[in-house]
């Protein structure tokens, strides 16, 4: 235990003075031997909310149907889109040139950012400590809860971007190193994605020990794991295993804990926060470390964020996407897509909007109660019951647009029902969840709700260059290629000794 004590003391004479929490009586030194102890030291690894929320995802910002890059764009103010951008070559699905970028900032990390396997590696330490220090057997119990959620939740994110969807044809296709332990000696061999997916699900299974709410004097403390955010979580992982009574249950358990909405009609407006004339969400925030409108939006079960990575990759919505709104009456079109950024901020002659929630690269990824309503929804009109399944996400519309007899869903039958809710599911959480349903909706028991190839159009490219001289070409990803499954960087690969295996395309 030597070793894991000094590995743990020194992440934390490195955190406890910048944590979010005030709990401890004595700070430690910054001695790098420092001696973890007791477990308000543990508990300080995990609290640092800053090293867990930000998911820098290039499929999830920029690979799907909601995202388009238009060519008039680029060829009015060429100056600030790049070749070498990972945003750009995982939108046009050039994954021979993106496995090739210095570093992944969503597998490992880098210097800004944690990446998945970091934050893994905190909650293993964690684990591994947990019999080793002083502190109550209540808190140990919250520790450990918690440290096997964040092991599922960035399991269950590196396989749904690195693997291919899992079935029964892909069972024994490669899923992604499952880590264990802190030891750099665990093996960075893949384990096959049936193997992934029990692991994930057992670890959820100890996750579901937790007993911390998520209230806490007052306040929803979606920054640290709760009882409604593991449920959330649960939910979220179940639909896309096209369980459909487990993920009811489970977005069920979430709701009856919390259910708070915010209303667009009274809690949300816009204002010129930049002071040039371009009217952002009240949610938005210039400032890129500053997480006060993030922690006060009060829908989170858990504080996560999909992040662009850099300020130029925005998020550009579809023509497909802006079409799906209801212009006139869908408060969610008015305040989060954003006209004059690319005319005013970007001296572009043609503006185009962008899609802006709390920053120009930061959305919501984690589990929310508006998730819940519709995946409540989506199970419900799955497992025969469309007319409930109705007026549940009614009562999210109910939030989102302004009154009228335009804001109740109606449909006929069950396929219609699904494909209604479908819609309000992509209109809510556009970007973010959309490369995770396209992967089930093309590999789940329906085919009426399969998205079929996606295409793009966009000038040829290399790591170099645009040729923006040449005539654009149509970039296509086919229903369940195997493009559905981002390459691994070629450092982890090579820092793997070959243990490591690229996927195959």
């Amino acid at each position: 235990m030597k070793t894991i004590q000094l590995l743990v003391g020194m992440f934390c004479s490195m955190i406890l003075l910048e944590s979010c929490n005030d709990f401890l009586d004595e700070q430690p030194s910054k001695s790098t031997n420092l001696p973890v102890t007791t477990v308000e030291q543990l508990d300080a690894i995990l609290a640092r909310y800053t090293d867990f929320c930000a998911e820098s995802n290039v499929v999830a910002v920029s690979a799907h149907d909601d995202y388009g890059f238009p060519v008039e764009l680029y060829d009015a103010q060429p100056m600030i889109f790049y070749p070498q951008s990972p945003v750009l070559q995982a939108a046009f699905w050039e994954y021979d040139i993106l496995k090739e970028q210095g570093e992944d900032d969503f597998w490992g990390g880098s210097s800004a950012k944690q990446g998945e396997y970091s934050k893994i590696f905190r909650a293993n330490m964690v684990l591994e400590s947990l019999d080793d220090v002083e502190g109550s057997e209540e808190d140990k119990a919250r520790l450990r809860a918690e440290a096997h959620f964040i092991r599922a939740y960035s399991h269950w994110n590196l396989v749904n971007t690195y693997g291919l969807p899992y079935t029964e044809t892909n069972a024994s296709e490669p899923g992604i190193p499952l880590k264990r332990s802190t030891s750099f000696e665990e093996s960075s061999a893949r384990a096959t994605l049936e193997a992934t997916y029990s692991f994930i699900e057992s670890e959820l299974q100890e996750a579901l020990k937790c007993t911390t709410p998520l209230m806490q004097e007052g306040t929803p403390k979606h920054w640290r794991a709760n009882t409604a955010a593991i449920n959330g979580f649960a939910a979220r992982f179940y639909l896309n295993c096209s369980d459909y009574e487990q993920a009811l249950h489970y977005a069920e358990e979430a709701l009856k804990e919390y259910d708070v909405l915010v209303d667009y009609n009274t809690e949300m407006g816009e204002e010129d926060i930049m002071g040039m004339n371009i009217l952002f969400p009240s949610t938005f925030d210039i400032s890129f470390d500053n997480y006060t409108k993030i922690i006060g939006w009060k829908e989170f079960l858990y504080m996560r964020l999909l992040y662009a990575v850099t300020i130029d990759a925005l998020y550009f919505p579809s023509q497909d996407l802006l079409d799906s709104y209801d212009k006139e009456h869908d408060l969610r079109y008015r305040y989060h897509m954003v006209e004059g950024v690319m005319e005013t901020m970007y001296a572009s002659v043609v503006d185009y909007p962008i899609y802006t929630f709390f920053t120009l690269t930061d959305m919501p990824s984690g589990p929310t109660t508006a998730e819940m309503y519709l995946i409540k929804a989506e199970c419900q009109a799955r497992l025969g019951d469309y007319m409930d399944a109705l007026e549940t996400v009614n009562i999210l519309r109910a939030k989102r647009m302004e009154p009228g007899e335009w804001v109740n869903l109606k449909a006929s039958n069950q396929q219609e029902a699904i494909m209604q809710i479908l819609e309000e599911r992509r209109r809510e959480m556009p970007f973010a969840q959309r490369w995770f349903d396209l992967r089930r909706l093309n590999n789940n028991e329906t085919d009426y709700d399969d998205v079929e190839n996606i295409t793009k159009e966009f000038y040829r490219f290399t790591s170099a260059t645009i040729y923006g001289d040449e005539e654009p070409l149509t970039y296509t990803l086919e229903k369940n290629s195997r493009k559905y499954a981002l390459p691994i960087n070629e450092n982890e690969i090579e820092l793997s000794n070959g243990a490591l295996e690229q996927n195959v395309y």
